[in-house]
């Protein structure tokens, strides 16, 4: 059974590193190093606090669809694929990625897992074993130190800032997610979902 449930408070659970979860295989990193968050934000590196691939996706992509619309003609069929991609992004998030991978609320047929994986994939908002883990130590770790979108850190952070500002990955929850791992569907589309760059991966779904 997935470790998903609310847990009040900093006794939660270990910390340690699940079997789950296997170590950062990137040959460029260095432990030793400390990570961007750990540093205080100045004139000099308030850049590097950014995640600017999110902020691309989450500020840009959106900015230049107004300005375009503004000389394009609106066509009915361009409506209704907007309104039709609108509401199944929204459903690979709602029932796919909270509530079937997330939570765990039912059990899905594989033509379904395919369609909401495919749909939470357009969404924009990372794979499904990354979304449902973080998600699984916000409800694991609620308002701590290990929860991704902790209410502590205020409200602008808990719903926008913790995905346009950088995130140390070591103070995020542990939790088990051997489950998606198991999962052909999740595995496939992670592994899809992203871009392999020099610097390391970057989420890009």
């Amino acid at each position: 059974m997935p470790s998903h449930e609310p847990v009040a408070g900093e006794s939660a659970a270990d910390t340690k590193r699940l079997p789950s979860q296997s170590p950062n295989r990137n040959p460029k990193h260095n432990s030793q190093k400390p990570h961007i968050t750990d540093l205080p934000i100045t004139w000099d590196n308030w850049w590097k606090h950014i995640n600017w691939l999110n902020c691309t996706f989450i500020f840009g992509i959106p900015l230049i669809g107004c300005i375009v619309a503004m000389w394009t003609p609106l066509r009915v069929r361009t409506a209704i694929w907007a309104v039709t991609y609108y509401f199944c992004t929204g459903l690979g998030i709602t029932a796919g990625y909270h509530r079937l991978w997330a939570h765990k609320s039912y059990s899905a047929r594989r033509p379904l897992e395919v369609f909401l994986a495919l749909c939470g994939a357009a969404s924009i908002e990372g794979s499904i074993r990354w979304w449902s883990r973080d998600h699984r130590a916000h409800h694991r770790y609620t308002d701590t130190t290990k929860d991704p979108y902790s209410v502590r850190k205020g409200l602008l952070y808990s719903h926008l800032g913790w995905m346009v500002m950088r995130q140390n990955p070591k103070r995020i929850g542990r939790t088990d997610i051997s489950d998606l791992n198991e999962n052909p569907i999740v595995v496939w589309q992670h592994r899809n979902c992203k871009l392999r760059k020099k610097l390391g991966t970057i989420y890009i779904c």
